[in-house]
């Protein structure tokens, strides 16, 4: 808040002084000034009026470009040429009613239209240098800014990618997959062939599928039916998922590759379950986000744990399309809703 507030003032006291400098400018052609820095009574209320007009326009027009940003950039300069012109044109009129009216310099501006074409189109075109410039270096500002983002968000989908590999190889779901393997090989030959399969499908989809920012929802859908296989070969009873929605059939919806796979993975850490309590997970749209949602039943012993898989997500969201991952507790479930993401979003972070 300090360095926004921060930013604020250093924003003004530019304006503040590019504004000074164009009254001086005016001032100097101007001969009934006596010099560029007059400080009688007149030339203080000129420089006073002056400043606190363009000041006020410079801010009604950045106003208007922020809610026309969207617009083609021929509407945006046509707008601009308006906005350039009108205030010159009030400015000069201004300049003349305190001249004539409070100076009685009527002789002074008797030969000078109310258009004044000199004070007019000189200020109009101080306006478009000024917001040309200013349009360049936001633009520069926005690419560097974006390409910030890009460059934070490939460190962190290569820390995702670290998580899963991880979380995949770690010991223990090694044994846990070699055990149930063993326990299925001689008695299931298809179950233990089709565990096989799906435990590769699974891990092809982590190593393929992280290179990119974004991954449609079927295919995050497809990985994670894989994924629950060998979780429900392993657990049995203890764990249901429920698909809701025709959600695997949705169309043009992006994630964050593995969004969903870290979310059950979390929900199964921090859960107990058995077939007597099993955990039950649900998927669906709601609210224009994905909402996973799972029973809680959490496990009594302490689990070590800093939130990464959470944390990474949001980070992702943030960086990708600047939204939020939204998380909170209702009744006796623990919800995740992740923002629905389009084409735009795809196209911008994967090419």
């Amino acid at each position: 808040m300090i360095l926004k507030w921060n930013d604020k003032i250093s924003n003004f006291v530019i304006r503040l002084f590019i504004v000074y400098m164009v009254q001086l400018m005016i001032k100097g052609f101007d001969y009934s000034f006596g010099h560029f820095f007059d400080f009688t009574f007149r030339g203080l209320v000129f420089s006073t009026t002056f400043i606190t007009f363009w000041l006020l326009i410079w801010y009604l027009a950045e106003w208007v470009n922020d809610r026309i940003k969207h617009r083609g950039e021929l509407v945006k300069l046509l707008i601009n040429l308006m906005i350039g012109y009108s205030a010159g044109f009030v400015s000069n009129n201004i300049y003349r009613f305190i001249d004539v009216y409070f100076f009685g310099k009527t002789e002074t501006w008797k030969d000078i239209s109310i258009f004044n074409p000199e004070l007019v189109v000189a200020l109009l075109m101080i306006y478009m240098i000024v917001y040309g410039v200013y349009e360049y270096l936001n633009v520069k500002l926005q690419k560097k800014d974006e390409q910030l983002k890009k460059e934070k968000l490939q460190k962190e989908n290569i820390f995702a990618q670290y998580q899963s590999l991880k979380n995949q190889i770690e010991p223990h779901f090694l044994f846990n997959s070699l055990s149930v393997l063993s326990s299925i090989v001689h008695t299931d030959s298809n179950l233990a062939s089709e565990f096989i399969v799906k435990l590769s499908k699974t891990m092809r989809f982590i190593i393929e599928k992280n290179k990119f920012d974004l991954v449609t929802l079927n295919d995050e859908m497809a990985m994670v039916k894989d994924y629950f296989f060998l979780l429900k070969t392993r657990f049995n009873d203890g764990i249901h998922l429920q698909l809701l929605n025709d959600i695997e059939n949705v169309s043009d919806v992006y994630i964050p590759p593995v969004s969903i796979q870290l979310l059950i993975e979390n929900a199964i850490k921090h859960n107990k379950l058995s077939a007597a309590e099993p955990i039950h997970i649900s998927i669906c749209i709601c609210d224009n986000h994905i909402c996973v949602k799972n029973t809680l039943n959490r496990k009594t012993e302490s689990i070590d744990s800093t939130g990464i898989g959470l944390n990474n997500i949001s980070k992702r969201y943030e960086l990708i399309a600047n939204k939020q991952v939204i998380t909170r507790e209702e009744d006796d479930l623990f919800i995740v809703k992740l923002p629905i993401l389009n084409q735009e979003d795809y196209e911008n972070f994967n090419y």
